[in-house]
């Protein structure tokens, strides 16, 4: 009986991530309804290589405020961990939520690799770092779509601080969510996860916050660098345009983790968004794309090195 219920599960999870790969798939062919994939082919047969090639060697980068971050956060649990213990379980992390929306699967990919830390410990540790991501994309991605659609001065200015305010207040005072949580018996907030989520949050001072919030925003800006090189490999964009246009983007696609790797959500946002500024459809496009390979195919291909070994039972 059990296995036949194992069985039915793995299937819907299968069922659920082809549909999500064909929704990706999807959007991708609708996005190329409006830009002529032969214009595309023509844009990156006579791109700049020296910045496509910069924007790669930036992924050093990308990925190793990524390791800084999350090495930090592990050694506040287990001040034991290698480093590279922390590195293989960011990288198969990388690896496993490639394939699925929102990146979810690198909650598990993070978790195999830390046997002296259980596993609800490191999904806690892990959901505080994507929220923490979230309130750096919601800063700049408010503030991005209050200029790219102006709505006047004033109201756009209080849009914009009311908002960074409370990204602010979400990413150093997450540690009274236990507090306030604690107070409520729903259902929902009894379940593993939110547990998980709790009690890693409870771990961190307003120093390890702070260590965080430079890490985190580091990162955001080598991927931000990594899109204008991109951007300009193809044709000239203002350092301006290509940030409200990469500030937009990665905001929509946080709050959209609806296909694999977010594939066809960064490059609708992208093309729609940078068109607001005047670039081409094909700049755009071609930029995001590369963005893809560079800073989640590419990863994931390396995380497969860190594939963990069945442990033994003898």
């Amino acid at each position: 009986m059990k296995e036949t219920a194992d069985h039915t599960q793995r299937s819907k999870r299968m069922v659920k991530l082809l549909l999500q790969g064909l929704f990706a798939l999807i959007l991708l062919v609708v996005l190329f309804q409006f830009v002529s994939l032969s214009d595309v082919t023509h844009a990156l047969l006579l791109a700049r290589p020296e910045y496509i090639a910069g924007a790669t060697v930036l992924m050093i980068f990308n990925i190793g405020f990524q390791v800084l971050k999350w090495r930090y956060f592990v050694r506040l649990v287990d001040p034991a961990a290698t480093n590279l213990e922390t590195a293989a379980s960011l990288l198969f992390g990388i690896t496993l939520g490639s394939i699925t929306p929102g990146q979810i699967g690198e909650f598990g990919g993070r978790a195999l690799h830390h046997s002296a830390i259980s596993a609800g410990t490191i999904i806690g540790l892990t959901l505080v770092d994507k929220v923490q991501m979230l309130c750096i994309m919601g800063i700049a991605g408010v503030i991005s779509l209050v200029i790219l659609f102006p709505c006047g001065a004033m109201v756009g200015t209080i849009i914009s601080v009311v908002a960074t305010l409370l990204f602010l207040l979400v990413f150093f005072r997450l540690n009274t969510l236990r507090r306030v949580v604690s107070r409520f018996k729903f259902g929902l907030l009894e379940r593993p996860a939110i547990q998980d989520f709790l009690s890693a949050v409870s771990i961190f001072t307003l120093r390890d916050l702070l260590a965080s919030f430079a890490l985190s925003t580091g990162f955001y800006g080598i991927v931000y660098l990594q899109m204008y090189l991109l951007l300009n490999a193809f044709s000239l964009v203002h350092p301006g345009d290509a940030f409200l246009g990469f500030a937009a983007m990665m905001f929509l696609k946080s709050l959209l983790p609806i296909s694999l790797g977010d594939l066809g959500i960064r490059e609708a946002g992208s093309v729609y968004f940078y068109a607001v500024r005047g670039i081409a459809n094909t700049t755009a496009l071609n930029a995001s794309l590369l963005l893809f390979v560079i800073n989640i195919l590419l990863p994931s291909l390396i995380g497969l090195i860190f594939i963990p070994r069945p442990r033994s039972n003898a």
